[in-house]
């Protein structure tokens, strides 16, 4: 594989072959910029109005990354992002912008020639993997579920929102626990590349993102990595000094795409829904909608949007609008399951993107209602648009969405307002939203409509009309500041082992003060019962084997789920814009009022305390499980697709989405779930017949429930391909799950959770999934530190030892760190998980047997996987409760001071990285209570190191905190999290290598 020299002249190759047309003027001018200007390649903000093919800017970024390739030859270090992250505040637009990204690296990946194989075989260089360029979306923190942070060299786009990439920056990463904190906050904040898509709540988080970039120069020795908030907006805040603006004439030639786009008419006209008032609001303006936009059908407008500004109003519109026989109905929001959302895209939807406006033809008549969630990078293009009144900023981003490609047809639009908005109003009751300018605003369109009573929201004719400076910003939502962040703030933070109490909250810093919380995930599973203590722990144990997955989970505003929780009415009257509350959002104020018990799922760690319900137990970015015996609870905190009828199988998906997650089969067997299953599905009887009494029978033949168990895989493998596609996981889990197991393997893998219930997991990836798939995981000591998914194999300490090294001096050079951190960082590899030669770990490793010598393993396979067999392992084998092999490592690599290096602040590093590298330390060491004075040796590279007794790091004076603190000052707040990272990374990755790999290889 060559290196291959990219310049300016390339781009428009480039472009033009991914997409089939060439770039727009303004979108080489940035290229050419980019690739050019070493001092500041990014602007500060990009000024375009709306369909102006904003989303290019990803193609530049990635094309940018490709040409500094062959600065690896050189053997100088690249300065160019290599993590992309499109950021909006929208819930369902990163999804829109991931498609976009999925498909720029799917064509990269399979490219055979020309100058796509060139720019491929250059970001496979510096990615050091087969994949040139990997595509994520970021929805909410899932536990051992962030794919986009497996690889620091890898080229990545992230689509995402403000609140996941934000918490991520903070060092408090919304729905992950603290361990992974600094990973996030090293990887976002170095090397990396945020473009703000503009939307009502930018401003904070620009703010911030500015002040984390001035923060970075305040270290001893900056690392010097690249980071560049750059916003994107038609109106970029106040202050920006460079902004880059379209300098071409393009967007007033009505013979050019972009002068279409900009020049095409879009008259709309005003009404006034008089008796929309108070608390019948709502139900009349749903009524009004929905006949407005039944209004706007005819032979030429097929296809109409409605947008509104509650969550409530979308569903009650589209209930109107939903049993009409002449008409189709979608509600798109953002409490949608990416399941869900995916299907109705594919299914629904794909004939209004904007490649197919031209010749799409639609059977029926189709209206889709929507909130905020389609305002901003939607790329649909509908015929007619209906949309309640709000601030003038986000009406001409929803008009973005009206014959965006500028279409000879005549294109209509509707603007409606509430009866109680149309006059000036007290502060008090200004929309929580659009505050005053929504008022303003509707009274600044009265004053410009035309004669006919209508306004051209044309992209060129509403410019004519457009006030300057504060007479424009009265017009547009109001734009919070971030509150002040102070260097106290940034020490706070970055404690994250443990969180200091009490520590700054982050929200004010993502959206500014006085907005509502971020939301919590939420997902339903069938096979929990939390009614008594025995069933409590029976649910803990089923979703240890199959953790919630983030396309089985939707989010839902704090303040609803709360409401909800207490027993309260769930009404959805907020809006859809991330951080934005609305008459829903009730902070801690309720009181536990109810018997809906939920879970927060917090991973392997989760407790029977982690039962709830209580209202004031919920924080931010919380993932919820709630069992579906619940009644109406995803009718009133989701939207679930309502064509399936069975309330189970709609809202059960966790093994589709774990098996798309993890690249991994599993097969939840329960009463539930199977009488689910479609009754085509011929294996049903044969799967309730062995659920029936399966207690009683596991315990007196285990191996007869195994070879059960096999035949039933064989029968539902065999299953014909007349299942309907939401069907079609069924039957390959089970073929994928019969040829990994035999019977004798199959008894040791399926796991009995109480006496109804099987579970089986598989360990083999899916070939074609694997790339999608969430390899990162926060491995923990007790129990995914120690285990081997290679068939069955363990893993020798001795190999796992220089192979972590060599992944870390690999990751430590690509990412062009000097020579002395680079043999810092894999020295630390190699020293890592020198503890694990406690024999005490060394039994905990075979199932609690005792150890009597010989070889000392990294992982292996019989490491407890269940929290009953942990806790009986860790009984048998005397290893402390809470016991971390990293700080015994540390111990013994004092010890060997041969192994460190001579300089006081590298080796200040590498005894801090081998300390941290299981996300403790930060600042201070974990307390092991260990009575026990174990005599530890373990030979390395000539180098006899022992240790015996507790490691005393928890002590005050044992040096941790004050080593933590010299290094933050030395590399920076996010510059150590980055040297961590690099650590920990290599660290999966060769642990990831070796369950594919033989020892020795």
């Amino acid at each position: 594989m060559t290196v291959t020299e990219l310049n300016t002249t390339d781009f428009a190759d480039f472009f033009t072959a991914l997409w089939g047309q060439c770039p727009f003027a303004w979108q080489k001018d940035l290229a050419r910029r980019v690739l050019e200007q070493a001092e500041s390649p990014w602007p500060e903000a990009i000024a375009l109005p709306t369909a102006s093919g904003k989303i290019a800017c990803l193609d530049i970024a990635v094309f940018a990354l490709a040409a500094q390739a062959s600065r690896l030859s050189r053997k100088q270090a690249i300065t160019a992002p290599r993590r992309i992250f499109f950021v909006v505040d929208r819930r369902l637009i990163v999804d829109e912008a991931y498609e976009r990204a999925r498909r720029l690296a799917e064509k990269l990946d399979q490219t055979k020639e020309g100058i796509l194989k060139r720019v491929a075989d250059n970001l496979r260089q510096i990615a050091d993997d087969t994949r040139p360029l990997a595509a994520h979306v970021l929805r909410g923190g899932m536990y051992r579920s962030e794919a986009w942070a497996r690889n620091s060299l890898q080229p990545t786009v992230v689509a995402s929102t403000v609140d996941q990439i934000g918490s991520r920056l903070l060092f408090r990463a919304y729905g992950r626990g603290p361990g992974t904190w600094p990973i996030y906050a090293g990887l976002v904040a170095n090397d990396s590349l945020i473009l703000l898509d503009e939307a009502h709540c930018a401003q904070p988080f620009l703010q911030t993102l500015q002040a984390a970039r001035r923060f970075q120069t305040w270290a001893h020795t900056p690392l010097g990595r690249c980071f560049y908030p750059v916003v994107m907006s038609a109106t970029p805040p106040p202050g920006m000094e460079d902004v880059f603006e379209d300098q071409s004439d393009e967007r007033l030639d009505p013979g050019h795409p972009l002068g279409r786009r900009q020049l095409t008419h879009k008259p709309a006209v005003l009404e006034t829904v008089e008796k929309a008032k108070g608390k019948q609001a709502t139900n009349v303006l749903a009524e009004a909608f929905a006949k407005a936009g039944v209004e706007l059908v005819n032979d030429q407008r097929r296809a109409v949007v409605v947008f509104v500004n509650r969550v409530a109003t979308a569903r009650l519109t589209y209930r109107k609008l939903h049993n009409r026989g002449d008409i189709d109905a979608v509600l798109l929001t953002g409490r949608m399951r990416p399941v869900d959302k995916d299907a109705i895209v594919q299914h629904r939807l794909t004939p209004l993107r904007s490649n197919q406006s031209e010749k799409r033809v639609l059977e029926k008549p189709l209206i889709v209602v929507a909130t905020q969630t389609l305002e901003v990078g939607a790329d649909l293009d509908f015929d007619g648009i209906v949309t309640e009144c709000a601030s003038l900023d986000a009406l001409r981003q929803r008009f973005g969405r009206l014959n965006r490609m500028g279409r000879p047809i005549e294109a209509r639009a509707a603007i409606l307002v509430r009866g109680d908005q149309t006059k000036e109003k007290t502060k008090e009751k200004d929309d929580p939203v659009y505050g005053r300018a929504l008022t303003e605003t509707w009274t600044w369109l009265n004053k410009h409509k035309n004669e006919k009573g209508e306004v051209d929201f044309g992209i060129a004719y509403l410019d004519r009309l457009l006030p300057e400076g504060d007479s424009l910003a009265a017009l547009n939502a109001p734009t919070a500041n971030a509150a002040v962040m102070l260097p106290a703030h940034v020490d706070c933070w970055a404690q994250t082992a443990p969180p200091p109490q009490p520590s700054p909250d982050v929200a004010p810093f993502l959206h500014g003060p006085h907005k509502g919380a971020a939301d919590v995930q939420v997902c339903w599973r069938a096979d929990l019962d939390l009614t008594n203590e025995e069933t409590r722990a029976y649910a803990l144990e089923s979703l240890s084997l199959c953790p919630p997955s983030s396309g089985e989970t939707l989010p839902v505003p704090i303040g609803v789920f709360k409401h909800w929780l207490a027993g309260k009415d769930t009404q959805d009257n907020s809006a859809d814009v991330e951080g934005i509350p609305g008459e829903s959002d009730i902070g801690d104020a309720a009181e536990p009022a109810s018997e809906n018990r939920v879970i927060r799922w917090r991973g392997t760690d989760a407790k029977d305390t982690d039962i709830t319900s209580d209202p004031t137990a919920i924080r931010p970015g919380d993932v919820i499980v709630i069992p579906v015996n619940h009644p109406c609870s995803w009718h009133q905190l989701g939207d679930i697709t309502p064509e399936v009828s069975n309330p189970i199988a709609a809202l059960d998906v966790g093994d589709q989405a774990y098996r798309v997650a993890r690249a991994k089969p599993i097969l939840r067997l329960h009463p539930a779930l199977v009488e689910a299953w479609p009754d085509s599905v011929t294996a049903k009887a044969t799967a309730r017949e062995l659920l029936n009494d399966l207690g009683r029978k596991y315990e007196d033949d285990p191996d007869e429930v195994a070879a059960a168990l096999l035949d039933f895989l064989a029968e539902l493998s065999a299953l014909s391909t007349s299942l309907s596609e939401r069907w079609a996981w069924l039957p390959s889990t089970a073929r994928e799950l019969h040829k990994e197991y035999s019977r004798s393997r199959l008894r040791r893998a399926c796991r009995l959770v109480g006496d109804k219930s099987l579970i089986i997991v598989g360990r083999r990836r899916i070939p074609e999934l694997v790339h999608e798939a969430d390899h990162f995981s926060d491995e923990d000591d007790a129990a995914a530190s120690g285990i081997s998914h290679r068939n069955g194999q363990p893993v020798r300490l001795d190999n796992h030892l220089p192979g972590v090294e060599a992944f870390a001096q690999c990751h430590a050079v690509g990412c062009g760190l000097p020579e002395d951190l680079v043999k810092a960082i894999a020295r630390a590899g190699l020293l890592h998980d020198l503890g694990k030669a406690d024999p005490r770990f060394q039994s905990m490793l075979r199932g609690g047997a005792r150890w009597l010598g010989g070889e000392l393993l990294a992982k292996s396979a019989e490491m407890p996987r269940t929290r009953a067999a942990r806790r009986r392992a860790h009984a048998d084998s005397g290893y402390p409760q809470g016991g971390r092999h990293e700080l015994l490592s540390v111990r013994l690599a004092e010890n060997g001071l041969v192994l460190l290096p001579e300089n006081d602040e590298l080796r200040d590093l590498v005894l801090h990285l081998v300390a941290s590298h299981h996300g403790h330390c930060r600042p201070f060491a974990p307390v092991v209570v260990d009575t026990q004075h174990v005599n530890v040796e373990y030979e390395l590279n000539g180098a006899h190191v022992r240790w015996s007794g507790p490691t005393g790091l928890e002590r005050l004076d044992s040096g941790v905190a004050d080593r933590y603190w010299r290094l933050v000052r030395r590399y920076g707040w996010w510059g150590l999290a980055w040297l961590e990272a690099l650590l920990r990374l290599a660290d999966w990755r060769r642990s990831e290598w070796e369950e594919t790999h033989n020892e020795g290889e």
